[in-house]
């Protein structure tokens, strides 16, 4: 904010410092372990009486000084000019942190020019002892200049007391420092080896006296010892990074993991090209196969660099400077001014709809292209773009480090959010944003069954386990809720005490106009421990035979004798069923803007999974392509379906309520349309029942998003359930502090209807949230009333449609049973309708008090 910035669009930030850098490193490295390699070299050929040795060892010392002083002097000029203009804020903080830190690195490596310059151009002129003092003397220097810099870039993956005390020698002498000094003083002893194999493979074999195959050996016990301390080096290093980082790599990202287990390959190569080199080989052979193993070393320190500067993401320094080169707390100086109105440098200050994309690309390029491109070889953002649509970027953008730890904040008010969305989706990849607008509804006949109260001797109560089944899966791609549903019914003997009716008769339902199974009968069975009959799995869609949405399909219910097979009752129920999950609004591709529009498209479910792949280090977008589809709950436990999942992974209301608590924050009930086929002007409206009828909204029972995903992770904190505190860690609550919220088991604890209905009298909405059942019996869905007689639903109707509910599709769709019955939309025995099982008036409230109200 205080600095010009770079502008970069392909080659941008993670490119020239991967290339120079790395490079540097390199070289660096090797001129520390060369140093020593040179001495020793020196002393054996001296030791040995080899003229040809020792002529080597000066051909090496001129190779060492080109490579080290000049290619190494050069790269570490460039790394300076690079980070400067990549990182003028942090480079500014370490410059005022360790100016006499640098001050002193920069002596010693003036040191090290005058020694082994000494070193080189006395070769033929000193006494040999004091030249091989000159050679430790440089060796010397050569460590108090690595160990200089070790302090200080270890202060930027771990500051320690250093952000409290601002103490010099807190930050410099930190928690990583000796580990990564013992690191590198072993990756710099194996790169001397390494660059030893290329120039002993040049020593001509005519000499006689072996003197090749000598230093080949040398060079390989050069490389092949030190590596085995480098594995020790590396794991004390891994041990003491702070729980933050340490968690960054091994836990958190794949991409870090990735480099880790490059480390090791390298270093595996490394060692194996050893001990090739130290046999026998033609000189045609050995050369380029010692500049293949010297690759490795790059390939080596490049891995621990990657995995180094990976680990303190996502800072540059940790918890001081973001990876953007913005300070800790500046979304807080911000505030709703926004961050274009605040940053010195920014030719635009305000966003409008006429500069939306212009205001984007510009915030892109204060807060993204330092690590990542435009369609460049390194961190290109058009491919996570693509998983997205701008509202998806939008809300990711408002909890980018919430989502996705190794990302800073986004700094800037929410027209900034959208500018930088707008940019990324429609700027740079041309995706024109779909509009939401409502969807017309076609009304749907509804026929009531006949029912004569003077002769008929049953009545027979259906109602569905749910106020909505939802289907969600991608064909081809993931399944999470199949399409299933599930019904229950009670038949009842009239009489003046009415008699429930389990044995010697059958019970089958049969969805109407099904497009599979031709609307086929299925057994109901009998609940144990209930006395009522149920279809656990009926197989339906909202799209029936004719190809029309219709998402309150009815199904036939039908009770009969067991021995005659006579018809002893039937009735029609709604059975809710929809796939209008709002995945593509945030996830992409092909958005449903119709009624007849299915629901996950294949291409938004592989945006989901690679979303998936990409925080979670699977691989499950590649298996989706390979036609094997993901079944979410083979991993994720699903009460609901009865899925166990795995052991230490969060259940599959948890995870998604978790993780999108950040992302859709502060909406309200919208925040539920998202997903859920709640939308007033959508295609499904299942919000249908009486509750919904007087304004209450989901969140009245359910609470805000940010609340109900708290109760859901707090029971799973209390199951150990890997990455819920985290996530508890990043909620705030609408309704208050999080112990103010009771934890509660998905589908098993619900909110209870007698916290609100209070001696089933008249409700009062704020008791709803927070008040959850106890266990699955306990549900309204399981409940009985207070004789142990009728389920509850089978009165009232089920949940989101309770009666009298309002369909979209017919008005009384839903209230098919209490008309047929009663012909009131009312609750069975309502008003006096007591009469349709007892076949007589009632006085007394027997089911449960307040049944016999005054109409």
């Amino acid at each position: 904010m205080e600095y010009p910035i770079w502008h970069l669009t392909t080659l941008a930030g993670g490119f020239w410092i991967a290339l120079i850098g790395t490079f540097h490193v390199f070289l660096a490295h090797f001129a520390v372990g060369g140093g020593l390699y040179l001495t020793l070299s020196e002393i054996y050929a001296r030791k040995v009486g080899s003229p040809t040795l020792l002529a080597h060892v000066k051909k090496h010392t001129r190779f060492f000084l080109l490579i080290t002083m000049v290619a190494g002097g050069v790269t570490g000029v460039g790394i300076w000019f690079t980070i400067g203009l990549l990182s003028p804020q942090a480079t500014s903080t370490l410059i005022k942190v360790f100016v006499y830190g640098f001050a002193t690195e920069w002596v010693f490596f003036l040191c090290e020019i005058v020694a082994l310059l000494v070193y080189y151009y006395g070769f033929d002129r000193m006494d040999p002892r004091d030249h091989v003092r000159m050679g430790f003397l440089y060796f010397l220097f050569a460590m108090l200049s690595l160990l200089t810099i070790n302090g200080i870039v270890g202060f930027m993956l771990t500051p320690g007391k250093w952000l409290v005390t601002h103490n010099f020698w807190d930050g410099f002498l930190n928690p990583t420092f000796w580990p990564q000094a013992a690191l590198r003083t072993a990756i710099s002893l194996t790169l001397a080896g390494l660059f030893g194999f290329v120039t002993a493979t040049r020593i001509p074999a005519e000499n006689g006296d072996g003197a090749r195959e000598r230093m080949v050996r040398l060079a390989a016990a050069w490389t092949i010892l030190p590596l085995l301390a480098c594995f020790a080096a590396g794991w004390w290093y891994i041990g003491a990074l702070p729980e933050a980082q340490q968690q960054m790599v091994l836990l958190r990202s794949a991409r870090i993991t990735g480099f880790l287990r490059g480390f090791q390959y390298f270093a595996a190569a490394a060692a194996v090209g050893a001990l090739i080199l130290a046999v026998r080989l033609p000189r045609a052979v050995r050369f380029p196969l010692a500049l293949c193993v010297l690759l490795t070393g790059w390939g080596l320190i490049g891995s621990f660099e990657f995995v180094r500067e990976a680990a303190r993401k996502p800072y540059l320094i940790y918890g001081h400077t973001y990876s953007n080169g913005i300070q800790v707390g500046a979304d807080k100086q911000v505030g709703e001014a926004g961050y274009l109105a605040t940053a010195k440098w920014a030719r635009i200050r305000e966003v409008t709809p006429e500069n939306r994309l212009a205001a984007g690309a510009e915030l892109y390029q204060h807060q993204c292209a330092s690590c990542h491109s435009i369609g460049g070889p390194m961190n290109d953002i058009k491919p996570w773009a693509a998983t997205l649509t701008a509202e998806g970027l939008a809300g990711l953008l408002e909890a980018l480090n919430l989502a996705n730890p190794a990302m800073p904040p986004f700094v800037g008010n929410r027209l900034e959010r959208e500018a930088l969305a707008a940019y990324l989706t429609e700027g740079l990849l041309g995706t024109q944003p779909v509009p939401e607008s409502p969807v017309a509804l076609t009304e749907l006949p509804t026929e009531i069954p006949p029912f004569d109260a003077a002769k008929d001797e049953y009545v027979l109560l259906a109602w569905s386990g749910l106020g909505m089944h939802m289907i969600v899966e991608s064909q081809g791609v993931f399944t999470l809720r199949p399409a299933t549903a599930e019904l229950s019914a009670q038949l009842i003997k009239r009489g003046d005490s009415p008699s429930k009716v389990t044995d010697n008769v059958e019970l089958t339902c049969a969805v109407e106009g099904a497009k599979e199974g031709g609307g086929q009968p299925v057994q109901m069975k009998i609940v144990e421990g209930r006395d009522w009959f149920q279809a656990p799995a009926i197989h339906l869609s909202p799209r029936g035979a004719s190809g029309g949405f219709n998402p309150y399909p009815f199904v036939t219910v039908e009770a009969r004798d067991a021995s005659t097979k006579a018809v002893l009752a039937r009735t029609r129920a709604v059975l809710p069923v929809s796939d209008e999950v709002g995945c593509a609004s945030c996830h992409g591709g092909a958005r449903p803007v119709r009624a007849t529009d299915s629901g996950i498209s294949p291409e938004t479910g592989l945006n989901i999974l690679r979303i998936h792949d990409r925080m979670n280090r699977t691989n499950l977008s590649a298996q989706a392509k390979a036609g094997k589809t993901v079944a979410c709950t083979s991993c994720h436990a699903d009460p609901l379906t009865g899925a166990e999942g795995k052991d230490g992974l969060m259940g599959v209301s948890s995870a998604l309520h978790g993780f999108h608590a950040n992302t859709l924050k502060g909406r309200g009930a919208e925040a539920c349309a998202r997903c859920h086929p709640s939308r007033p002007e959508g295609a499904t409206r299942f919000l249908r029942g009486l509750h919904g009828q007087i304004g209450l909204e989901c969140t009245t029972c359910h609470g805000a998003l940010e609340d109900h995903a708290v109760g859901l992770l707090k029971r799973e904190l209390e199951s150990g359930k890997r990455g819920a505190k985290r996530l508890l860690t990043q909620i705030t609550p609408q309704s208050g502090p999080q112990d103010t919220i009771p934890p509660r088991t998905a589908w098993n604890q619900t909110p209870d209807c007698l916290a609100c209905h209070k001696d089933f009298g008249a409700p009062d909405p704020s008791q709803a949230f927070g008040n959850w059942t106890k266990a699955a019996p306990d549900r309204f869905k399981s409940r009985l009333d207070e004789m142990g007689a009728l389920s509850c639903p089978a009165c009232h109707g089920p949940q989101h449609a309770l009666y009298p509910a309002l369909n979209p599709y017919g008005a009384e769709r839903d209230n098919v049973q209490p008309l047929q019955y009663q012909k009131l939309a009312r609750p069975m025995g309502s008003q006096g309708n007591c009469k349709v099982c007892h076949k007589v008036a009632k006085t007394d409230s027997l089911h449960h008090p307040n049944t016999i109200r005054t109409p």
